[in-house]
């Protein structure tokens, strides 16, 4: 009777643990899927430059082309499986790095949308207290404008060093014309 119970509560152990684990699991090409979503994602939001998005991509290829010489030789073995997972840990990991490292190396990059809030911003402020006409407010709106969409075209494949520091260039222009916009007010006050 024991060994009846005991038996009993090891079958409905691994009744429960076996969802449990099935769920924890994904399958190869869901993974596949999820990379390279995550590569597209970092190219879109600048985390990824082109040449880091297409050494990822690279490297995601030839883990496909590994997994479809696996495959061709009467399906996946255990042994395989686990080569396979290992690699897809480790090109997960690289790519949560180089999504990442900027922050690390104290890059000065900001995000397009803080610069249109803080511009935004400052042209408000100016607006407001008079030191810019809604002109000219229009015309700095219009200039940004501009740069967004210039931005816009860059991440279409990555941003490149060249491009950002382009874009920041254009971006402290923009800066300092709002300032001299505001400050000509001093000038045609006295």
């Amino acid at each position: 009777m024991k060994k009846l119970l005991a038996m009993a509560v090891a079958a409905s152990a691994l009744a429960v643990a076996a969802p449990a684990a099935a769920q924890a699991w994904q399958s190869i090409n869901q993974r596949q899927r999820d990379l390279d979503a995550r590569i597209d994602a970092g190219v879109r939001s600048g985390d990824l430059t082109r040449g880091e998005a297409a050494r990822l991509r690279a490297e995601f290829n030839d883990l496909a082309r590994l997994e479809a010489r696996y495959r061709s030789s009467y399906g996946l073995s255990a042994a395989e499986r686990r080569d396979l997972d290992t690699r897809f840990d480790r090109l997960s990991a690289q790519i949560r790095y180089e999504r990442h490292d900027r922050q690390e190396r104290n890059d000065r990059w900001v995000p397009i949308n803080q610069r249109q809030r803080n511009l935004d911003a400052r042209i408000d402020a100016g607006v407001r207290s008079g030191q810019l006409t809604r002109a000219e407010a229009y015309r700095l709106r219009r200039e940004y404008g501009q740069i967004a969409a210039l931005e816009a075209r860059y991440r279409r494949n990555g941003l490149t060093i060249a491009e950002r520091r382009d874009l920041d260039r254009r971006f402290d222009y923009l800066s300092r014309q709002i300032q001299a916009e505001r400050h000509d007010w001093d000038r045609r006050r006295g």
